[in-house]
């Protein structure tokens, strides 16, 4: 009542402002009836604001636990034995739960597809779409195996959905069917890309099921591609043996992205073959890279990234040095000097798009290539090719930056320098970012947020490194980058030089230029890394330091930026559903803009037609549908191509197979299919008319519902009431005073003046009588 204090007073006080307006308008008798019925009819409101307090006792009890149960109706689960068999289950469940405080929850498969009354089962469908809807609560699959489209994967969404803080809380009943003689595979691991010339070996589980488990069985495995066969093995199982692991060694594959199938043939009395075919996507990558390494002066550290690229095999790497500048005069024929002319044109018009990457050290590009070939070599790193830049004292010259394409590039904001038209000599043309050959220093971590980070998994690998000298020594030659601005967004900061006057200055440095990547190193002197006596240097260290870099920068870390897994193609009606899981940094990104490109079975995507579900930062399930119904068992490939200012240019891509769909009557249950669910979920599988079934399902109630027992208590509550005015009669009555106010406000217009009796007399005319006066509305009329 506190808190309506003030709002009572206000109302009262505007009803008796009310009623004084009221009598002189309509008369004391008319305005006063008004006002009484006013209050009448308001009365009963005002009163819900003082509640009735109401004790009542209420009784508490223990919440029963909802248990949802998905249950097959399909053809193959509707004969008279297994309705039977249902009924009696569904019962012993229900009293068990009624015993454990529990309440079933039964949906039935044709509920939610239609598909069930066509002669098929879309088991896979159905509890993909079921189960996110069980939330935390237990759930029940009952069914005997049998999809109609059986060599589709159990969607990756249902990984751990039957396990919550270690606890089962799934459980599939799988409904007994005729025991008979089956393969099956499984893929225990393989990797996701290979390389070029190289083996391939996949690893294979082969499980067997029947009858002659006590018999020896010799199965045949193959591996092929399209028509083409790889590799054939021999998989003996001895009795007793029911699965075996295998490695399929694959001899090397031709670039690109294949799409392997492994095969076990089948064995005699066996029907059930849909089983025994698995297929893998595998993505080639070249085994040989073109490297293109410029040196524009012999030095120590050149020797050192010559060497290193020279010991990697898989690196086909062309190096030239300058030994002469265009501006020395040498007093001899050059015909005597036995030196190799440098062949910038054929490099550079030419044979450049065949390199992968480019290694730029110590050099001046406007010294020794002319602006066309710096174009196409700026063009080259835009277009998806690598860009390693090593400073040194004839790196990042005042032209360079200002009269060179290369300053596109920079992962810094180009210092102001106007253009010079004198002679191209170092003297002549001064750096514009200063290098300082004595400045002495040690390396530091720079701090990049984390975003950058990830997308730049160099800095991972060179902070597990120990980069720096022993105490006593230091790197010495720098570039002073003190006091320029870095770019805000392609560049993520790697390493900083620490200066003994405390100083810092950016050394390392990654950005994604177009859809290409470099790494700028401004420094010449992390030579000394592989010379150092201590024990934070050896010769592992640095080629540790410069591998790390080159991993990244060709796209080569394990850690890849974007990779496709799990593709999922189904058939509904005339559409083709898909679905696919995408990971790796770059998939942070795939939410943002429209410079994605889907390619699904060769039929382009838009981009707005693709459903986006977020699993976690870094990777994301892409899902969608093709407007056409494609044949079963075709080989469909899924591309993905995007680009942004964070990671320049990524492609990946899959293979899938559209499975084949089997009608009820081609069908038979298949246990392996619900264990391969069991896998997946992480639920608890049990065999109905097994042995142990009533002891497992028991257990499994007991444990999802802790064993609860309905335990009721009465308590005593005081509960206030503001609607008791309500329910009462009066109350009602009172607010039957609403329309009579509205008729004696409404008289006139409802009634006119007769039986209206004035609360004042007329006054009359001298010196007779006057005539009477009729009063219209609110004006007095007299006659004429």
């Amino acid at each position: 009542m506190q808190d309506f204090r003030e709002l009572f007073i206000a109302v009262c006080v505007g009803l008796v402002i009310l009623a004084g307006l009221w009598i002189r308008r309509y008369g004391w008798q008319r305005g006063l009836l008004a006002f009484v019925l006013r209050v009448g009819w308001v009365a009963p409101i005002l009163l819900a604001v003082f509640p009735r307090m109401d004790k009542e006792l209420i009784s508490s009890s223990v919440s029963l636990k909802t248990i949802h149960i998905l249950r097959d109706d399909s053809a193959s689960m509707n004969d008279p034995v297994s309705r039977l068999r249902t009924t009696n289950l569904l019962s012993r469940l229900d009293e068990s739960c009624r015993q454990m405080a529990c309440r079933l929850q039964e949906t039935k498969l044709s509920e939610i597809s239609d598909e069930v009354g066509e002669g098929f089962t879309p088991l896979s469908l159905g509890i993909r779409s079921w189960l996110p809807l069980t939330g935390v609560d237990p759930w029940i699959v009952l069914s005997d195996g049998g999809d109609s489209q059986p060599n589709q994967p159990w969607p990756q969404q249902l990984k751990d959905m039957g396990r919550r803080e270690g606890l089962q809380r799934g459980l599939i009943l799988a409904s007994p069917h005729a025991e008979q003689d089956n393969i099956w595979l499984d893929m225990v691991g393989g990797p996701d890309f290979g390389f070029d010339q190289k083996n391939i070996e996949l690893e294979t589980t082969v499980y067997r099921r029947g009858k002659s488990l006590d018999q020896e069985l010799t199965v045949q495995l193959q591996a092929s591609v399209l028509a083409r066969n790889l590799a054939s093995l021999n998989v003996t199982f001895r009795p007793g043996e029911s699965q075996l692991t295998v490695t399929i060694p694959l001899p090397p594959l031709p670039r690109g992205t294949h799409l392997i199938k492994v095969q076990a043939l089948p064995v005699g009395n066996e029907s059930t073959i849909w089983d025994n075919t698995l297929y893998k996507s595998l993505e080639i990558l070249p085994n040989t890279i073109g490297i293109l390494h410029l040196l524009g002066s012999p030095s120590w550290d050149g020797r050192f990234v010559r060497r290193y690229l020279k010991s990697e095999p898989k690196y086909d790497m062309i190096s030239f040095f300058i030994l002469r500048d265009p501006t020395d005069v040498q007093l001899t024929n050059e015909r005597e000097l036995s030196l190799i002319p440098f062949p910038v044109d054929r490099l550079f018009n030419e044979e450049l798009p065949n390199f992968r990457a480019v290694v730029i050290q110590n050099f001046s590009l406007y010294q020794f290539l002319e602006p066309a070939y710096q174009k196409n070599l700026v063009d080259f790193v835009m277009n998806g090719g690598g860009l390693l830049f090593i400073g040194g004292p004839r790196a990042l010259h005042e032209l360079d930056l200002s009269s060179s394409p290369l300053a596109t590039l920079l992962p810094f904001k180009t210092p102001g320098v106007a253009p010079r038209n004198d002679n191209v000599s170092d003297w002549l043309n001064p750096p514009a970012v200063p290098y300082d050959p004595d400045l002495r220093f040690t390396i530091k971590a720079a701090e990049p947020d984390r975003e950058k980070r990830t997308l730049a998994t160099v800095f991972e690998d060179w902070i597990k490194l120990d980069l720096n000298l022993s105490p006593e020594d230091s790197f010495k030659g720098l570039h002073r980058l003190d006091q320029v601005q870095l770019q805000e967004e392609g560049v993520t900061p790697l390493l900083m030089a620490e200066t003994a006057d405390g100083r810092e200055s950016l050394l390392a440095a990654a950005s994604y230029p177009g859809k290409g990547r470099a790494i700028w190193l401004f420094s010449d002197s992390l030579w000394q890394l592989a010379m150092n006596p201590g024990p934070k240097g050896s010769r592992e260290t640095y080629h540790s330091f410069l591998r790390s870099a080159m991993t990244w920068l060709l796209r080569e870390e394990m850690q890849r930026p974007l990779w496709l897994q799990d593709l999922s193609l189904q058939t509904q009606g005339s559409y083709t559903p898909w679905s696919v899981r995408v990971r790796g940094p770059a998939a942070r990104f795939i939410n943002e803009g429209s410079d994605w490109q889907f390619r699904v079975c060769g039929q382009v995507v838009p981009s707005k037609d693709v459903l986006r579900q977020m699993v976690s930062g870094d990777q994301w399930v892409l899902s969608g549908s093709l407007p056409t119904r494609l044949a079963s068992g075709l080989a469909c490939e899924l591309n993905i191509e995007g680009a942004h200012p964070a990671f320049g240019q990524v492609k990946a891509s899959i293979y899938g197979v559209v499975p084949e769909v089997f009608a009820d009557r081609e069908m038979e249950g298949s246990f392996n299919r619900l264990s391969q669910l069991q896998t997946l979920t992480g639920a608890a599988l049990v065999e109905l008319e097994s042995e142990q079934e009533t002891v497992q399902i028991q257990d499994w109630l007991s444990k999802v519902t802790g064993d609860l027992t309905a335990i009721k208590r009465t308590e005593q509550k005081v509960i206030p009431d503001y609607y008791w005015v309500f329910s009462t009669g009066w109350a009602l009555l009172l607010l039957l005073c609403l329309p009579l106010e509205v008729i004696v406000r409404r008289w006139d217009a409802l009634f006119g003046t007769r039986g209206l009796h004035l609360s004042h007399e007329l006054p009359k005319k001298s010196g007779e009588d006057a005539p009477p006066e009729v009063l219209d509305g609110q004006r007095i009329v007299r006659p004429s």
